[in-house]
């Protein structure tokens, strides 16, 4: 059976994966890890021109597997147990990277810089744990389930770095996170859904 050619982006990414575990994020130099995966130069800038963009490369493969795992959504699952699957299918697929994520972890620990580092593709895993959910992505509403999402999966990337196979703690966490953001959506829902009626109860007033 003949072996499948790794892309360029599967080499790079496979090659930072095993220098990051060898020496360390902090010291991971990209045109070292260029030669390492043998791609040239100007490969090298357009998949990766700084390690930002080496994160959301190591954090697309997360969301490939993310995908692949993906059920047909059940409208008849409630909203919150939706998310849950998809947020610990998401955790399932980070599983093969934990030894790199767990450097990458405790090499940016106190560096503010990090947390913008790894935003963009923290965002980018929420709209598709959303999506694969089937909850909102777009307007409001998915702005607000994205970036909850999205702050749920940051903070529980400390949890899931301690637990175990079983992800008991993992999902006892993110059980009480969406709980917490359901309760969040509920009230913001009440208070548009108020302001709303507040301007019916107003128009006929205004229009004598």
């Amino acid at each position: 059976m003949a072996t499948k050619k790794l892309s360029p982006e599967e080499k790079l990414v496979s090659a930072a994966l095993a220098a990051i575990e060898k020496s360390g994020w902090k010291s991971l130099s990209l045109t070292a890890l260029a030669r390492k995966a043998k791609i040239d130069a100007a490969t090298l800038y357009e998949l990766c021109p700084d390690k930002r963009a080496l994160l959301a490369l190591i954090a697309k493969r997360v969301d490939i597997g993310l995908i692949e795992r993906a059920p047909e959504p059940d409208s008849d699952i409630p909203p919150r147990d939706r998310a849950f699957d998809a947020i610990l299918s998401c955790f399932e697929a980070m599983g093969p990277l934990k030894p790199a994520i767990q450097i990458i972890y405790d090499d940016s620990a106190g560096d503010p810089a990090a947390f913008l580092d790894v935003l963009p593709a923290t965002v980018r895993s929420a709209q598709w744990v959303a999506d694969i959910a089937g909850l909102p992505t777009s307007g409001w509403r998915g702005l607000l389930v994205t970036r909850g999402i999205g702050f749920l999966l940051a903070e529980s990337i400390g949890v899931w770095l301690t637990d175990g196979d079983d992800l008991a703690k993992t999902m006892a966490h993110v059980d009480r996170r969406l709980r917490t953001i359901e309760e969040w959506m509920e009230t913001l829902q009440r208070a548009r859904t108020g302001a709303d009626s507040d301007d019916g109860a107003e128009a006929p007033a205004a229009a004598d």
